[in-house]
């Protein structure tokens, strides 16, 4: 990573927009398609940094995503996967999502069969839900003794249930020209266009307006 790129990946955080594991998993690359800026990797780690990205990034699903609040916690002092593995797994996400979105574009099947294969592949690494008793013998919680291995895990069996069920059809990438963050619009009548409309909607309505006054 680049000194720019690494400015940039302190002043930009997670995002929460995808409403599902593999799409915020995948929106983890931020500025992918702004040719303004240099797109940021937030899963690229310094070597020397813990805890890793990843295991900052599930935390952080944790506190900001309904679906996190039901995984396990980490276990103590998990190994995280390479960067290679956790690079080639978003990629495939990217590459089916594509896929699925592209109008009529030539679909390289090749490529589209190495990223079920990898999805395929780490679905088999799933965290594995205990039980813990607290003291008072009424009390229970989940066991902290998920890996990051098993994180990767959940999110590949998460894209094979957006990519291989009808989940599919809910599948957008924000309109905004410059942006590239994928959700699943659960909104009625699927009418959602933005990431955020906090963000990219009024980013979209201000440039309009500023048009709409240059215009004679």
């Amino acid at each position: 990573m680049s000194n720019t790129a690494a400015t940039a990946s302190q002043e930009l955080d997670f995002v929460f927009h995808g409403a599902r594991p593999s799409l915020d998993f995948a929106n983890t690359l931020r500025r992918r398609k702004d040719p303004l800026y240099l797109t940021v990797d937030l899963l690229h780690d310094d070597p020397s940094q813990d805890p890793s990205s990843l295991a900052r990034w599930i935390e952080a699903c944790r506190d900001n995503t309904a679906w996190g609040k039901t995984l396990p916690g980490l276990q103590h002092n998990t190994p995280c996967p390479s960067f290679n593995e956790i690079e080639q797994l978003r990629q495939s996400i990217f590459d089916l999502a594509e896929a699925t979105l592209s109008s009529g574009e030539l679909v390289d099947p090749a490529r589209a069969k190495n990223a079920v294969d990898t999805l395929n592949t780490w679905a088999q690494h799933q965290p594995q839900p205990q039980l813990d008793t607290l003291a008072d013998s009424r009390t229970f919680r989940l066991r902290s003794n998920m890996t990051l291995k098993e994180v990767l895990g959940f999110v590949a069996r998460d894209a094979i249930e957006l990519f291989g069920t009808s989940d599919i059809e809910r599948l957008k990438e924000c309109a905004h020209e410059r942006c590239g963050i994928l959700f699943e619009d659960r909104s009625q009548g699927r009418r959602r266009q933005w990431c955020s409309m906090k963000k990219c909607g009024n980013r979209t309505k201000a440039n309009r307006f500023s048009q709409n006054k240059r215009t004679p």
